[in-house]
């Protein structure tokens, strides 16, 4: 930052001092920069004079008037939350509420494109479900990671059903995480 392009203006009672900065905000006072080398370098918005037209006024503040401005912030945030308490006690519990929702709507939505159930229950079906892949269908099954996932236990020759519960595969926001439960199908399968 070039400093001739900062003009000092006054110092108020509280110490603060005033500047005017003529910088330009896009090029940082230097009128060129290299990344700019496919346009020619030159900053469009000073036109390679590094200053801007108008004038930005910086403030300068000392440490004392910054702690008595951030107590005045502190009680102006306390007194507004005592006297609007109840209207921000109910603005989080709508907001807990909608989250809630929102979790339990994105976990039904992933079990059932898993081809689990609702409540994140289904079976891994291995072996041969050639004869019965249209009874897993009906059923609302899914071909998931090269092998059938079924939210009902089917029972044929050769099928062999081993139940998974995607609700252990909850991140730390108690989101269920497809890809977690696409590797946990694909261990079930003994394909990793």
């Amino acid at each position: 930052m070039r400093q001739d392009l900062i003009k000092y203006i006054k110092t108020d009672k509280n110490g603060t001092k005033y500047f005017y900065d003529y910088t330009c905000p896009r090029c940082c006072g230097y009128g060129m920069l290299d990344k700019w080398i496919n346009t020619g370098k030159t900053c469009y918005a000073c036109g390679g004079s590094g200053v801007r037209a108008k004038a930005k006024i910086v403030k300068e503040y000392t440490e004392e008037y910054l702690d008595k401005l951030q107590t005045r912030r502190e009680a102006r945030a306390k007194k507004y939350a005592e006297e609007h308490a109840e209207e921000i006690a109910a603005a989080k519990a709508e907001q807990e509420r909608m989250a809630e929702e929102t979790r339990k709507y994105e976990n039904k939505r992933t079990c059932e494109k898993l081809g689990c159930n609702a409540d994140g229950i289904g079976y891994v079906l291995t072996g041969n479900t050639y004869p019965v892949k249209e009874q897993i269908k009906a059923n609302g099954g899914k071909w998931i990671s090269q092998v059938w996932v079924s939210p009902v236990e089917v029972s044929a020759k050769g099928v062999k059903a081993v139940r998974v519960d995607l609700n252990k595969y909850t991140n730390q926001y108690g989101r269920i995480d497809e890809l977690d439960c696409r590797d946990a199908i694909w261990e079930i399968c003994g394909r990793r």
